[in-house]
């Protein structure tokens, strides 16, 4: 059903006296009950409308819009006795005259009923009213009609005027040809490294603001910190506005720029470097929650946890270190030194995953991957060991919780305060998920864990998880994307009397895991290899839940 545009723009008209007029009045009623004295001109049965005449101004409206008596009014009235004389422009005088609130910019978004000068009707929804050309768009916006508005009956060129004014309103600034819109002149706004930390405002392309600092960017678009956010809001450029995208150019180029020197590979060290924040380092990510770099030694990486400030909540690294050992005859089980690294992939601040290759000293070559993400990161690798080798190798991945307190040089009130309510937890494949206060002692904890001669199975684990005020507002989960094919355990550490002091978590491949037993470890095919789908994954969440 139309809504009766007219009709209310009529009612909103300021009052104006009908006396004096000649015609003779009848009462014309719209669907919501409003009522005016009116007289009456002519009535359309093609185009389903009546021009009435009030306080000296003609209205065509459509028939739809007055209630039943009043449509029956109209027909009875519809005879063939010529129009009366309708001025060119009947809403001259009343248009400016109209309320702002007469009609909504719905108006403009609908279809209206036109006639031509010559009787014939069509249907077409306003576009512009510039002079004396109407512009409309017909068949549901296919096509786009220029016309003279003369070219129209009275009561379809008093429609126009009236769409005009509405548009006037809610469309001051018509959308000018693509042709002719002239681009705009952004001057790329002076930015110092101060600038890098700060919240700006970025705006999107259709107006809207955000409030957030600036991480990376690159040619796709920039990743933005927003407070409350354990991870960066990826924004692309298209959906930012012409003045934000100069401020993430700009931000970009002076962070590219802030980059230190570099200095180059060799034998046993990555490309790297040479100075500022992240020295002695080949790739590192800088993200909302942490911040994490690749060692130019190739097998060890190091992740801080970071506050809402951006600063480092611990003093100390959590170290992840990928390496392969043996156990050699009458020196038990020892590491697998790295003879020389292949040639360095270069450095990055940026690049998601990076591929070590290298030879360790027995012969076999191996290739460790590093996969950096907002979220965390992942780790696996493979090695190919000569078939002659005397004491076959495994690979395996440990990470290393930071030591939060020199223990063995603090007094127990010490060690509780640094302690806090942190723990670790460890989720076994076969029992609870256990718990260790840092402020306890291993084996004070183990041996409640076992009241009752009941015994505990504290490896495997599916995940461990460090978490309290040690580590600020994060948590820290360490799992293994698979638990069928890989070994995920947990350890105390050699001579540690306090979780405050650090913890294991390691994973093999389950060969490696049972070749570390056997008494014939070449016979695992699988042991020198950890498998993308087997890879240890450290997950950084900001917030307790």
């Amino acid at each position: 059903m139309k809504k009766p545009y007219l009709f209310a723009l009529i009612l909103s008209l300021p009052f104006l006296s009908t006396f004096g007029q000649d015609e003779k009045l009848y009462p014309w009623t719209d669907l919501q009950g409003r009522t005016l004295q009116a007289s009456f001109i002519s009535f359309d049965n093609v185009a389903q409308t009546v021009t009435i005449k009030w306080n000296g101004n003609v209205f065509p409206l459509p028939l739809n819009t007055l209630s039943v008596p009043s449509q029956q009014l109209a027909k009875q009235l519809g005879t063939p006795a010529p129009k009366a004389q309708i001025a060119s422009s009947p809403f001259d005088e009343v248009v400016p005259a109209m309320p702002t609130e007469a009609l909504g910019p719905e108006a403009l978004d609908i279809e209206h009923d036109w006639k031509s000068a010559d009787g014939r009707s069509m249907q077409a929804k306003f576009i512009s009213l510039v002079g004396d050309q109407l512009t409309v768009l017909m068949n549901k916006g296919a096509n786009e009609f220029t016309i003279a508005l003369s070219k129209f009956s009275d009561e379809s060129q008093a429609l126009a005027k009236v769409l005009q004014a509405v548009a006037k309103k809610y469309r001051p600034s018509p959308p000018k040809p693509a042709a002719l819109v002239k681009p705009v002149k952004v001057v790329p706004p002076k930015v110092v490294e101060a600038d890098l930390d700060k919240m700006h405002t970025w705006t999107s392309s259709d107006g809207r603001p955000l409030q957030a600092s600036f991480v990376s960017a690159d040619d796709k678009g920039v990743d933005l910190k927003i407070r409350g956010r354990s991870s960066p809001m990826s924004l692309p450029w298209t959906k930012l506005d012409p003045q934000t995208i100069a401020l993430g150019k700009a931000l970009q180029k002076l962070k590219k720029s802030l980059v230190p020197t570099i200095l180059g590979g060799g034998e046993k060290v990555l490309e790297r470097y040479g100075s500022g924040k992240w020295k002695g380092y080949n790739t590192y990510l800088e993200s909302v929650a942490f911040e994490g770099g690749l060692h130019a030694n190739g097998r060890l990486a190091h992740i801080w946890l970071l506050d809402e400030d951006g600063a480092r909540v611990q003093k100390s690294p959590i170290v992840i270190d990928i390496y392969g050992y043996t156990k050699s005859t009458g020196k038990g089980w020892t590491r697998r030194r790295v003879k020389s690294l292949a040639s360095s992939p270069p450095v990055s601040q940026d690049r998601r995953t990076t591929t070590v290759k290298g030879e360790w000293e027995n012969g076999s070559t191996f290739e460790y991957s590093f996969e950096f993400s907002h979220a965390g990161m992942s780790f696996w690798g493979k090695v190919k060991e000569p078939k002659s080798e005397e004491f076959p190798s495994i690979l395996r991945i440990d990470l290393k919780a930071p030591s939060i307190i020199d223990a063995a040089n603090a007094t127990f009130e010490q060690i509780k305060e640094a302690a806090g309510d942190g723990a670790l937890y460890v989720d076994p494949v076969a029992g609870k998920t256990l718990k260790f206060p840092f402020d306890e002692k291993w084996d004070d904890i183990k041996k409640g864990f076992s009241k009752g001669g009941k015994s505990v199975d504290y490896n495997p684990i599916k995940y461990a998880e460090f978490r309290g005020s040690p580590f600020g507002e994060h948590r820290i989960k360490v799992k293994s994307a698979s638990t069928r094919s890989a070994y995920l355990s947990w350890w105390d550490g050699y001579s540690q009397v306090f979780p405050v002091q650090g913890a294991f978590i390691l994973l093999k491949s389950m060969d490696g895991h049972e070749a570390g037993s056997s008494k014939t470890p070449g016979d695992f095919k699988q042991r020198l290899e950890i498998k993308k789908s087997e890879r240890l994954d450290l997950k950084v969440i900001r917030g307790a839940g």
